[in-house]
């Protein structure tokens, strides 16, 4: 079959599974995942004929997204900052608000203007600490993940990149020893009470890694109060926590950090939602 009657079936076949928008979109990706054609390409060679492995390739994919796994899963791939990026099912999908954290660092590093040292917890796939490699090319950067296989992703998303830094196994929450102290910490961590797991598309919660999503019912907070507390050993004098954060738990973060010892303040990302913080140490 040609090209242009591929989309016609797989339009057929998710319909009932997308909205028409999105459904565009996701034809126009997994069809240059599998042909290498960008969407005017394909327009142009419409009547072409997918072989044989193609079409394997494209029947697996639509079963696939009929079950929901998300398109980046199946092509290998997502966009961050700018930059292409390997995904799979051990590393979250970044997400645009997580763009707006990096923005948010960045914008301080660039006011210090000097070498710092950065530490980026539960790097996943290693958008974070590449990217702020790639802005802040003179400050020293380094992931930390309890997952093997997410660093395994996320060291070859650093070396397609270019990106030099230093990678740590660890499990924040039995970590009591950094290698050294840090200027800027930064997480995105687990913060979605088990709880809101019913509520979650299918597309999150059955594929991407629960590990780097879900804490438990009766202590949400326990990621953002551990990294605080080693903040208090492993920062360098005027050193800055930057996180992610789910949008209706600032009040409680703010009330967690100031009774730990640091000022707090939150940002709100581009849907007008607190889904960021920044703290330092009080003097």
């Amino acid at each position: 079959m040609s090209l242009q009657d591929q989309k016609q079936i797989i339009k057929q076949a998710l319909k009932e599974v997308y909205e028409p928008i999105e459904l565009n979109s996701l034809i126009a990706i997994l069809m240059e995942h599998i042909t290498g054609y960008n969407q005017i390409q394909q327009a142009v060679n419409k009547a072409q004929l997918l072989d044989k492995k193609q079409e394997t390739q494209l029947t697996k994919a639509i079963e696939l997204l009929k079950l929901g796994m998300p398109i980046q899963y199946i092509t290998g791939k997502a966009w961050f900052m700018g930059n292409e990026i390997m995904v799979n099912e051990n590393v979250l999908i970044p997400r645009p608000e997580t763009e707006e954290l990096v923005e948010w660092v960045i914008e301080y590093a660039n006011i210090i203007n000097k070498p710092l040292q950065i530490l980026d917890i539960g790097t996943g796939s290693g958008c974070i600490a590449t990217s702020v490699k790639l802005a802040l090319p003179n400050c020293m950067v380094a992931g930390l993940d309890i997952s093997e296989a997410a660093l395994s992703i996320a060291i070859q998303n650093a070396n397609k990149l270019q990106a030099d830094i230093s990678w740590m196994q660890e499990n924040i929450l039995d970590t009591a020893y950094l290698p050294n102290k840090f200027d800027i910490i930064i997480s995105n961590p687990p913060y979605i009470p088990f709880k809101e797991n019913i509520n979650m598309q299918v597309q999150v919660k059955n594929f991407e890694p629960n590990i780097a999503l879900f804490v438990t019912n009766e202590d949400p907070l326990i990621f953002y109060r551990t990294i605080a507390r080693l903040g208090k050993q492993y920062l360098n004098p005027n050193g800055q926590l930057f996180f992610e954060m789910h949008y209706d738990q600032g009040k409680a973060l703010l009330a967690l950090f100031d009774e730990m010892g640091y000022h707090a303040e939150l940002k709100q990302d581009m849907f007008g939602k607190d889904r960021m913080l920044r703290a330092s140490l009080k003097k």
